[in-house]
């Protein structure tokens, strides 16, 4: 077996004793296929909110079988542009093979996000500045704070609260993917989702009403996939990136000065 596939079947928590298959679990989804069975791959990004975009990237099978021709067509509110581009077949692979795996429950997405927060990153873009109501709470003083909040079982507390949150109003990304295989259904993954690498992913297209028992992954792989077979430049592939993390930094630096005002703020009047 090639050095490639016995990582990545590694990296997914799979034994190399049989490709792909050994990846799965009844129910969990369409069986896995073989890279070579993978006729295309189109990924659709839709945004609106302060600006507006409209993506379509088809992967199609060049001849060689050893690349994929990326056509991209993207649509902003400046024009339209159409772009072409090689992408390695163990590219596409990668998807396949992060699909073929069963899907991640919720709290291992939240084990490998935390892994992920860079707090110096954090606090650049979210620079906690003096509380306005307690002078004892100084920029610096929230600052700690909120480092303490990127730590630990503190940070797992402060992502599940990041994605369990309302959604945020001006920012509305949509994705769509389909993979469409020579002699196999295709397999559809969605996701409307504003927060972090699109997680989680709904397994199918989106319900018209959603509810608890829609089958969903919170695989990073996925994301991380997906970010790769696209053009770095693109909305989608910035989407799927860490660059869109200011909404985690501004709930971190709300909590810490939160708390450093419950702890350094005038004691309350007994009733």
């Amino acid at each position: 077996m090639p050095i490639f596939n016995r990582v990545v079947l590694r990296f997914l928590g799979c034994t190399p004793a049989v490709l792909l298959v050994a990846c799965t679990v009844s129910g969990s989804g369409p069986p896995p296929a073989a890279i070579d069975n993978v006729r295309s791959v189109e990924i659709q990004y839709q945004y609106s909110g302060w600006s507006r975009a409209d993506e379509v990237h088809r992967l199609q099978r060049s001849g060689g079988q050893r690349a994929f021709t990326r056509t991209s067509k993207v649509e902003t509110a400046e024009g339209v542009e159409t772009t072409q581009a090689t992408v390695p077949a163990q590219r596409v692979g990668e998807l396949v093979w992060a699909l073929s795996a069963p899907p991640w429950p919720r709290e291992r997405g939240m084990q490998v996000m935390a892994r992920r927060v860079r707090p110096l990153g954090m606090l650049e873009s979210s620079a906690p500045g003096a509380s306005r109501n307690i002078p004892a709470c100084t920029a610096e003083n929230i600052r700690n704070r909120m480092f303490d909040l990127m730590k630990g079982s503190a940070l797992r507390a402060q992502l599940d609260t990041y994605y369990t949150q309302m959604e945020w109003t001006d920012d509305y990304p949509m994705m769509r993917v389909v993979i469409r295989f020579r002699d196999a259904p295709d397999q559809v993954i969605s996701s409307r989702s504003q927060k972090l690498q699109m997680l989680p992913w709904t397994l199918g297209d989106l319900p018209e009403v959603d509810v608890p028992s829609t089958p969903r992954s919170w695989s990073v792989p996925v994301s991380d996939a997906l970010r790769r077979l696209l053009p770095p430049a693109s909305l989608a592939a910035k989407r799927l990136g860490e660059e869109n993390a200011l909404m985690l930094g501004e709930q971190i630096k709300y909590a810490a000065q939160q708390a450093c005002e419950s702890e350094l703020g005038p004691p309350r009047a007994a009733s």
